[in-house]
């Protein structure tokens, strides 16, 4: 690559870094997309700008400067990255071992300052940029792995991956080759080839991020078209769309029931406390039952205090199950009464449990006996679990 200019080479990487960060910085302040995370790019490449070298830009400088702050800047330039893609991913992990692999990477750094090596600051910034590397891998794979395919993980996780090995490759060279840390030391400008890759690294993993900050978009979109704004239950054309998914997947022997629930006597909360103590008893309800619920177990909100749980089963006709379910949520809402502007307003919820049946595609059926075994439930006195056990009468059309 001799063709190729390094200062330019440098130059158009400070440049890149420089537009990016700008770019960053305006999607987090002005359109308020992922603020947080935009704010910790747009230092993470202005820490880039000085961390990447610059050949005669910090001659005259005292040499002590000169050695530490390319290394600090890239350990600096790895906990801003790690941060930004923490928060991008909402990872609930503490900051533990971003900690501990930063501080000792500083603490290296700083030994080897003040004992006049020059291979140890070097090594010391090179191992714990790459350790964090590491650790983006994971966090991508872990952060999405779930939810988006191989394909997709694993092209998020490459650019991480490439730095990675870069760096492990850097970190041999310091160590077998003789007098190889003495190259920065000098000022020496990096080699086409490495100047060249560590521009390509940097804007991969700068697009990567920028994919995820579009996925997250795309998931915060979704979930505001999928849920019910007040509580966070499914809305009712959400949890329309997933039974009639669960009735196409009765077909092939995957059972599910449905259960549900209506809060007792909540227009007597709105009508002595008010709208806003109904609005906190809504969201209290959806709370506890979510905390009870299964994984597998779909909550919607139809509409007012009424609601219906979709219970996958083991087996077609195991409503013992599904009555268990139900009752489990039954009894944690009369267990955790509502706190409310220093009042304890006690709750209970009616619920009528039922299975669905074949040829209702819209699960029509399964919907109207569930509710006829609510109406019964309020009926014999409100607080408890009633289950339909035959299917008399409601054969499909």
């Amino acid at each position: 690559m001799d063709f190729l200019d390094v200062p330019t080479v440098l130059q158009v990487s400070a440049l890149f870094n420089l537009m990016a960060a700008l770019a960053w910085l305006t999607l987090a302040q002005v359109f308020r997309i992922a603020p947080r995370a935009g704010r910790l790019m747009a230092a993470a490449h202005l820490v880039r700008i000085a961390s990447q070298g610059c050949g005669d830009c910090m001659a005259g400088w005292p040499g002590l400067a000169q050695q530490a702050i390319p290394e600090f800047g890239l350990l600096a330039c790895m906990l801003l990255l790690m941060m930004a893609l923490r928060r991008m991913l909402r990872s609930r992990h503490r900051p533990r071992d971003i900690n501990w692999i930063a501080g000792l990477g500083a603490l290296g750094i700083t030994l080897g300052l003040a004992g006049g090596s020059g291979l140890l600051p070097q090594l010391a910034s090179t191992l714990s940029a790459t350790a964090l590397g590491l650790l983006a891998v994971r966090e991508v794979i872990r952060g999405i792995g779930g939810q988006l395919s191989r394909i997709v993980t694993a092209c998020t996780a490459l650019p991480f991956a490439a730095l990675v090995a870069v760096g492990a490759a850097h970190a041999v060279e310091l160590l077998v080759v003789p007098g190889w840390e003495d190259h920065f030391l000098r000022g020496d400008l990096p080699t086409p080839a490495r100047a060249v890759l560590w521009f390509v690294v940097t804007a991969a993993i700068t697009l990567s991020l920028i994919a995820l900050m579009i996925w997250r978009l795309i998931t915060r979109i979704q979930h505001l078209t999928h849920r019910d704004p007040l509580t966070g239950a499914l809305n009712r054309r959400a949890f329309e769309l997933a039974l009639s998914e669960a009735q196409a997947q009765l077909q092939r022997g995957h059972g599910f029931a449905l259960a549900m629930i209506d809060i007792d006597h909540f227009k007597r909360i709105n009508d002595e406390h008010g709208h806003q103590a109904g609005d906190a008893a809504l969201q209290h309800c959806v709370r506890v039952w979510q905390a009870s619920l299964r994984e597998v177990d779909r909550l919607g909100r139809l509409g007012g205090e009424e609601f219906c749980a979709l219970l996958p089963l083991n087996g077609p006709s195991d409503l013992a199950t599904a009555a268990s379910v139900a009752e489990r949520l039954r009894h944690s809402l009369a267990a955790q009464p509502l706190h409310w502007k220093n009042l304890e307003l006690p709750l209970s919820a009616s619920f009528g449990v039922a299975l669905p049946v074949g040829g209702d595609p819209r699960g029509e059926i399964g919907l109207a006996r569930a509710d006829a075994e609510l109406y019964r439930a309020k009926a014999e006195g409100r607080n408890r679990v009633c289950v339909a056990t035959h299917l008399a009468g409601m054969a499909p059309a």
